[in-house]
């Protein structure tokens, strides 16, 4: 597999009682050569120049963390590490299939921390590392049903693959319908937060541009 570098950007939004909501979206198999990384702590130039302006302008609202380190350069452990706040030394976890509660202990997950403080917590798409690796999306870190997307056209069987447009109005990739799901979820979820009711932690992973290289033609 090859190695995880896991971009995080938590987008805070203000509403009128003090207390914040959070977005917090994360991107799988990303190179840290993004724009947004530019700077004294930018990675040596090994690759022709990347354009990332719509994550740029992002990151530029957000709190990028430029310090920031791949615990371990695969999926399952380096997820579990950044959401326990542990290293893989302490949780256990140094490849995919390991569920940390398992095998470590039954640490506290940063979903988790904000449900056990009276945030709504809410997940979809890759956060944890899928299925038995998490225990299934880790149930109890969050206050809702877990939304995972259909894969329609996205296989480990067919990668560099371009779908034609006309079949994806009824079944759009996987990230489309995150994507969408976190809209639905944001417009429903706004009345409550606004008003200082209910604050929520929605977490929205999308698992671009990790293969299956599969996009729209």
């Amino acid at each position: 597999m090859s190695q995880s570098i896991l971009v995080a950007f938590i987008l805070l939004l203000q509403i009128c009682s003090g207390r914040k909501n959070v977005l917090f979206l994360i991107a799988d198999d990303m190179r840290a050569q993004i724009g947004a990384y530019e700077g004294k702590h930018f990675p040596a130039v090994v690759s022709p120049k990347m354009h990332t302006p719509n994550i740029d302008t992002l990151a530029s609202r957000s709190l990028l963390l430029e310090r920031a380190y791949c615990q371990l350069a695969i999926c399952a452990p380096s997820r579990t590490s950044f959401l326990t706040g542990r290293r893989p030394d302490t949780t256990n976890v140094y490849e995919i299939g390991p569920y940390f509660r398992d095998i470590g202990r039954n640490f506290t997950t940063l979903p988790q921390h904000f449900k056990m403080n009276d945030y709504l917590s809410v997940g979809m798409g890759k956060i944890f590392h899928a299925e038995i690796s998490s225990g299934w999306d880790d149930p109890i870190s969050w206050s809702e049903p877990y939304f995972h997307g259909v894969a329609n056209f996205e296989s480990f069987n067919s990668t560099w693959a371009a779908v034609p447009d006309h079949l994806l109005i009824d079944n759009p990739l996987i990230d489309e319908q995150i994507a969408n799901q976190a809209i639905k979820t944001m417009q429903r979820l706004a009345p409550d937060a606004k008003s200082g009711k209910q604050p929520f932690f929605l977490a929205v992973g999308f698992q671009k541009p990790h293969l299956p290289f599969v996009f729209p033609e």
